[in-house]
């Protein structure tokens, strides 16, 4: 009897210990990451790369469509064919004039999708046309798994993206200083016309998690509740995406956890030492006998102790240069490798011409060796 009570607590014990350990590394939202803002490394991953719907945080493409098309003081006059439109609303009126930044918050705040079909109108004319702009940018930013067919992200079988991809729209957001404030704002009162209205962000995570800087929320039936969450600490700055949750307690919480579980494991580590550049390669029948030149580099990285002990210099030059080799040509390259993969990378070329020794060259190093022997004796 003692035996297999013994047997029974090694095997609770182990439940136990595998238990805490999923749920300290594994979250119930389908998809998830965690990347770091300042580098897009991913240092988080629950099905990453899989396509799903991705409800309202759209809006984060619309936002930078606004921002790059519009100055935040511009007028604009509120189109009819924007207004109830259905589901979250800031509550615009037709013809009511406001400003580019107001209707910016009116999006990104209580997630307004008349403030991004407003948007749509006034940049792109009509949804179709403001929808090309959108896979414009995309393709512009090498987006290969994610598809706009609107500004707002009601379901669409052809409206999708993945949690990585979202990660890097969201951090291409953060550049421009209007979208980063706002996602960051928990509440504000902006004009509509000659309204004041007040707006509260949707976003949990900036009254209940140590260092939240934003970003967006979103729900519809199809793509259930996702979020795009931001954060600082210790001057680590990571975008964390969840997608299709069951709950809106489920996508907060499980942001918390990779989150968490990141800053934790991960820092911000200065690895300029590997980035000490220096190339000497020999030069054959040129005027100069060796091409040198040393580079320094300033970067940081988010990488946990164990991965900086890891990280390796790949070095891949030619062997000699054989004159004549001219100003751009290639001449090398230059890795910092963790594993297989590359958080550095950089081509050489050369910066100047390398010219044949001629028969004047020779006859000036003949002579020159023949000086520097009698200066000798």
């Amino acid at each position: 009897m003692n035996k297999i009570k013994k047997i029974f607590f090694i095997v609770l014990l182990f439940y136990i210990l595998n238990t805490y350990n999923l749920n300290a590394t594994n979250i119930n939202s389908p998809a998830a990451v965690v990347i770091c803002e300042d580098t897009g490394r991913i240092l988080y991953n629950k099905n990453a790369n899989e396509q799903r719907k991705m409800a309202s945080l759209t809006k984060l493409m619309t936002s930078i469509l606004l921002v790059e098309n519009c100055k935040m003081d511009e007028k604009i006059i509120i189109d009819k064919r924007a207004c109830y439109v259905g589901g979250s609303e800031a509550g615009i009126k037709p013809n009511e004039e406001i400003t580019a930044k107001d209707l910016l918050y009116g999006m990104l705040l209580p997630s307004g999708n008349d403030c991004a079909l407003e948007t749509a109108y006034h940049i792109g004319g009509s949804v179709e046309e403001f929808a090309t702009l959108m896979n414009n940018k995309a393709n512009e930013l090498e987006l290969k798994s994610t598809h706009f067919d609107n500004p707002h992200g009601l379901d669409s079988d052809t409206h999708y993206t993945t949690a990585y991809e979202m990660a890097l729209i969201a951090r291409y957001a953060k550049k421009y200083e209007a979208i980063s404030s706002a996602v960051s704002t928990l509440s504000t009162t902006v004009k509509f016309g000659s309204r004041d209205v007040y707006l509260s962000n949707t976003n949990a995570l900036l009254r209940t998690y140590s260092g939240a800087t934003g970003m967006k929320t979103g729900f519809t039936n199809g793509a259930n509740r996702c979020l795009v969450s931001s954060a600082t600490r210790d001057n680590l700055n990571l975008i964390g995406v969840i997608l299709g949750s069951d709950t809106s307690k489920i996508r907060f919480e499980d942001s918390k956890v990779i989150l968490d579980e990141t800053f934790e494991k991960y820092k911000y580590m200065d690895i300029s030492s590997f980035l000490n550049i220096y190339i000497n390669i020999p030069i054959i029948k040129g005027v100069n006998s060796d091409y040198i030149k040393s580079y320094s580099n300033e970067k940081y990285e988010a990488l946990t102790d164990e991965e900086y002990s890891k990280l390796y210099v790949y070095e891949n030059f030619i062997q000699k240069i054989e004159a004549p080799m001219y100003k751009g040509d290639y001449i090398g390259t230059y890795s910092l490798m963790l594993g297989e993969e590359i958080l550095y990378k950089q081509d050489f070329y050369l910066e100047e011409d390398i010219l044949k020794k001629n028969t004047f060259d020779y006859l000036k190093y003949i002579l020159s060796n023949m000086f520097n022997k009698l200066e000798k004796i």
